[in-house]
């Protein structure tokens, strides 16, 4: 290896000889994945690592890996029909995998940089739910729920934003304090008053908990997990039967869910983004009171954009309007709440 012995020549550090990488994938976790990377995304890359890459390209040697290996790559993927989401997460993994071993000094270039990607064809397009939508599912369901429901259509987190890293703390009295799951930068989102009171009466109901009190706490008291999330979008979306538990001889009878079929709680966020493109907020801005890019925006709200009439509406009178058509306007709502709970 003449290379390997010019560095010795000139006094700089040896090169470890190449490994597998299925190796060098260990190295990579601890370095890289652990300390830099969210639970769930090291849960996507495992899986994905597990089910695509390891035996198409795990007995590699990494120096070995080529652009013209790469292009057999996605070709082998895509001859298993594997989905193109997934077909270009598993290159994307693997040219991060790369990156890696730049920074190592293993390889000199990111051979996987240099072959194109799939085009990304989506498969589903985002519900749009109107305040009106929002208000039916809110009705349905008990004041935690209802709460969430409304933090997720009316400041449009993702999610596991809303339930894994959210604590009374984060909640101002002008703007919410969200950790972005997909950044890692922090953002701040306006709270519209309808959702201060949605809030102001769930931080009652809850004992006026501390800051560090998650906002919506598990059994617990803790942030959730990938089972509390899962559990909540089956019961309580779904409306799909509790299993039998240790004790407890059958399961818990299912109830209707609050959501049309078909939907997730993740479209929800279109909820907020539509108010906002209605109100003629700025897509710049709405990009970054949601943690999105304006390409993004452009892309998956083509229609609501192509469909606004210009009219600037407040988002607020929106989402009165909605509670009032139902007869559920705040302090009616208030009143409802307090007699069934």
């Amino acid at each position: 290896m003449a290379w390997l012995r010019r560095r010795q020549q000139l006094g700089q550090a040896a090169v470890p000889e190449d490994v597998p990488l299925r190796e060098f994938i260990e190295t990579y976790w601890r370095l890289h994945a652990t300390p830099n990377l969210a639970a769930t995304t090291r849960a996507l890359y495992a899986h994905i690592w597990e089910k695509h890459i390891s035996d198409r390209l795990g007995d590699y040697g990494v120096r070995e890996i080529t652009p013209r290996l790469i292009v057999r790559f996605r070709a082998d993927l895509e001859e298993a029909r594997v989905p193109s989401p997934t077909v270009i997460k598993a290159m994307t993994i693997v040219q991060s995998i790369l990156t890696f071993a730049i920074r190592e000094e293993l390889v000199e270039y990111n051979a996987a940089a240099a072959v194109k990607k799939p085009r990304y064809d989506r498969t589903r397009e985002p519900h749009i739910f109107t305040p009106d939508d929002v208000e039916q599912m809110r009705a349905k369901v008990a004041l935690r729920d209802a709460t969430l429901i409304s933090v997720l259509a009316y400041s449009g987190p993702r999610p596991e934003e809303a339930v894994r890293r959210l604590a009374w703390g984060d909640i101002g009295e002008q703007a919410i304090r969200y950790i972005d799951t997909k950044r890692h930068h922090v953002r701040y989102t306006p709270i519209l008053t309808p959702l201060a009171h949605d809030l102001k009466e769930w931080f009652v109901a809850s004992g006026q908990p501390g800051p560090h009190t998650p906002v919506f706490p598990a059994e617990n008291g803790d942030f959730w997990d990938a089972d509390d999330w899962r559990n909540w979008r089956k019961r309580i979306w779904l409306g799909e039967p509790e299993r039998a538990k240790k004790g407890r001889a059958k399961p818990v009878p299912a109830r209707p869910g609050c959501a049309p079929p078909g939907t997730r709680p993740r479209d929800l966020r279109s909820s907020f983004i539509t108010l906002r493109i209605y109100e003629g907020i700025p897509l710049t801005q709405i990009g970054r009171e949601v943690g999105t890019s304006v390409r993004m925006i452009e892309l998956h709200y083509a229609g609501v954009i192509a469909n606004w009439n210009g009219k600037r509406v407040p988002s607020e009178r929106l989402i009165r309007a909605a509670r009032a058509k139902s007869g559920r306007g705040m302090d009616a709502e208030k009143s409802r709440r307090r007699s069934s709970g």
